[in-house]
């Protein structure tokens, strides 16, 4: 089991990233309603007429729906492989709530008219249910790792900062998802200063980027503080914290100049998926080190 496991958990994190860029695409190209407002249907047929909205829309719900599939019976299968291990048994159900919370969301926000605070919550649930597949298929991938990795304790202070980056990167990405959807993307028409100025009039759509943008900025502080503590604390002892924190503040330096060429080429759709992908990653490595700060050498072994 466990040999068919560790391809099934690669193609379940690669669909739901692929739903993620689909889901951007969608929003990029104002396809939401290309297939008017029937669910599952769309414009009342189950082939859709090839317009180029239509089918857009159309795909993502294709591969939403294969997604789902794909993951639940990853999930089951771990589930009943590792029966008994309490860490997979909540990542498979983290997973499962929010890919059916997600379709649930989308599939409302096709049939009823909803407000960009709430479109913005379909992209920030998506990246849950991505979260949750790409966690447990660390837990499948490094499994036999563990011990070599965890060979010491994280401080109690080390776990809760690593939640609450977390907790802040999550509102940093659903400020961006409403940054899209309000259409203030391009309220600030220049990079890194806004409309000229270091700081704006901040009042409608240029306040709700800008906000976007100082968001952004601290993150970038708050991963560069998380890289020196690792570095200076977990080199030798804990090696996935050490490398995970390295690569979420070079992602994070990736995401804040992906922000900038989505501006510097006025939304042009390949620095718009970028932007999406990036933070996609980026939430995923940060959730990663929430996850292994919670690890002990004891627990390592266990596992194994």
């Amino acid at each position: 089991m466990e040999k068919w496991l560790k391809p099934l958990a690669v193609l379940a994190t690669l669909v739901m990233f692929i739903v993620m860029i689909a889901g951007s695409l969608v929003t990029k190209t104002d396809s939401g309603l290309g297939c008017g407002n029937d669910w599952p249907l769309c414009n009342g047929k189950w082939v859709p007429e090839y317009t180029l909205a239509s089918i857009i829309e159309y795909m993502h719900r294709l591969i939403t729906g294969v997604a789902g599939i794909v993951v639940i019976v990853f999930s089951v299968l771990c589930w009943r492989h590792y029966r008994g291990n309490q860490e997979v048994r909540n990542l498979a159900l983290f997973g499962l709530f929010f890919i059916v919370l997600e379709s649930i969301l989308g599939a409302s926000a096709v049939i009823w008219p909803q407000s960009s605070s709430v479109l913005a919550l379909h992209f920030g649930f998506s990246l849950l249910a991505f979260t949750g597949v790409f966690l447990l298929t660390g837990f499948v991938l490094q499994r036999d790792k563990m011990e070599s990795m965890v060979q010491d304790t994280a401080s109690t202070g080390f776990r809760n900062w690593m939640w609450a980056v977390a907790a802040y990167t999550y509102g940093v990405v659903y400020l961006g998802a409403y940054v899209r959807h309000t259409g203030s993307s391009m309220a600030c028409s220049d990079w890194p200063l806004c409309q000229g100025q270091l700081i704006p009039q901040l009042s409608g759509q240029t306040g709700i980027h800008f906000a976007h943008r100082l968001g952004a900025l601290l993150l970038v502080f708050l991963l560069l503080g998380t890289m020196i503590y690792a570095m200076r604390h977990f080199k030798e002892k804990r090696r996935d914290l050490y490398g995970a924190s390295i690569l979420a503040f070079v992602l994070v330096i990736l995401q804040v100049f992906s922000g900038g060429f989505v501006v510097l080429f006025q939304l042009h759709l390949y620095a718009t998926l970028l932007h999406s992908m990036i933070i996609t990653i980026l939430f995923g490595v940060i959730s990663y080190m929430c996850l292994q700060s919670h690890k002990s050498p004891q627990a390592g072994k266990l596992r194994r």
